[in-house]
């Protein structure tokens, strides 16, 4: 059997079953938004209040990663930390976004 005859099958036995409560569905719907909750959102949330306070956190001499995979030392961080100026070469210095900043290189001193 196929994946779409199975699918075809369990739809020709949900339509007749017609003394099916219409608050069982309703019920679905709130359980479906937790769950989707627990499952997505919140992570997320607490992925980004992560990545939010290593970007706060950042000062001169921390070595880092962009999102576009460069690596390269803080030389100095403008308007409000919005700005990240990095060194990724001698004599090289580039000014980033601070939001493209997705990673902060352990030093081990």
């Amino acid at each position: 059997m196929t994946f779409d005859s199975i699918i075809l099958l369990q739809l020709a036995q949900a339509a007749g079953e017609g003394d099916k409560s219409p608050f069982s569905t309703l019920l679905l719907i709130p359980i479906m938004l937790v769950i989707m909750y627990f499952l997505v959102i919140r992570p997320q949330r607490s992925e980004e209040k992560k990545r939010k306070e290593m970007i706060e956190s950042l000062k001169k001499g921390d070595e880092v990663i962009t999102s576009s995979g460069i690596h390269g030392k803080v030389v100095e961080i403008k308007d409000n930390n919005e700005v990240v100026v990095l060194n990724i070469a001698k004599d090289t210095n580039v000014s980033f976004t601070a939001s493209t900043v997705v990673k902060k290189k352990q030093t081990d001193k």
